[in-house]
């Protein structure tokens, strides 16, 4: 794929995101959803999306922090804009009440520190969505972080569905820009939160430069095998758990009929 044959439509993909949660949400009789509200933008155009497609008064979104968030004010300027129902859950107890526990038991990595949070936070999105009939978390993984790792197993890469999981954070963000979300929200460095550093400084490399790979072939061989190599490795968080690739169709896993 060369330069000047690939360009990203938002209306296109949109509408093939619409198509396909609308099959997928009539086949397991969706009727609410569940999103954690981050304050960056995949959370905010996953909740834009639903918002749009299934009306503002079936989506949830749920404010997570951990303790103190710094950007927290994002996050609830996100579901004021949309005018989305919401609910603000502070997991520090819960994550300090753990580390406790399991501190004289274990030695508590950096690592852990780093995830623990995020799979805290999606039990905590399960717990409230099993708290309504017909209601769903949705999950707000991009294509991008995925293929280098930056998702944390049964953390944030957990959900029943995966609407942006095909797109890279280039086209997530001119989805985002497409939809009207705020720019300062749509273009936000980003970052975990939890490290001094953005996901991009820790990588060694910009988004822009993965997404031409992604979808260009575009950069040198020693960068091609860096990511290659970071999609080797971090694979298996993909494998484990199956996600919907709304771009792509669906496989028939219809039975056939008993004679």
């Amino acid at each position: 794929m060369n330069t000047s044959t690939y360009h990203f439509n938002a209306q296109a993909a949109f509408l093939h995101i619409e198509a396909h949660l609308r099959h997928w949400s009539a086949e397991v009789e969706a009727k609410q959803f569940v999103v954690g509200i981050s304050g960056g933008k995949d959370s905010a155009v996953v909740a834009a999306l639903l918002a749009r497609i299934f009306g503002a008064e079936h989506v949830l979104g749920v404010l997570l922090p951990n303790g103190m968030q710094s950007d927290i004010r994002d996050a609830r300027g996100v579901v004021e804009r949309l005018g989305i129902r919401s609910l603000e859950v502070n997991i520090n107890p819960c994550f300090t009440a753990l580390l406790n526990e399991l501190s004289p038991r274990c030695n508590i990595s950096e690592v852990c520190c780093i995830n623990l949070p995020a799979r805290l936070r999606m039990a905590t999105l399960f717990a409230i969505a099993q708290c309504e009939r017909n209601t769903f978390v949705i999950n707000t993984s991009n294509l991008s972080e995925d293929i280098v790792g930056y998702a944390t197993q049964f953390g944030d890469n957990a959900g029943c569905y995966a609407p942006i999981q095909s797109l890279t954070v280039t086209e997530v963000k001119a989805l985002g820009d497409w939809l009207g979300l705020p720019a300062h929200i749509v273009h936000k460095t980003p970052a975990d939160g939890l490290q001094q550093s953005s996901d991009e400084e820790r990588l060694g490399f910009s988004y822009a430069e993965l997404d031409r790979l992604i979808r260009l072939n575009a950069g040198s061989a020693e960068f091609r095998k860096k990511v290659q190599n970071l999609y080797r490795i971090n694979r298996f968080k993909q494998d484990i758990v199956r996600m919907p690739h709304p771009l792509f169709p669906f496989p028939n896993f219809v039975a056939s009929p008993q004679n």
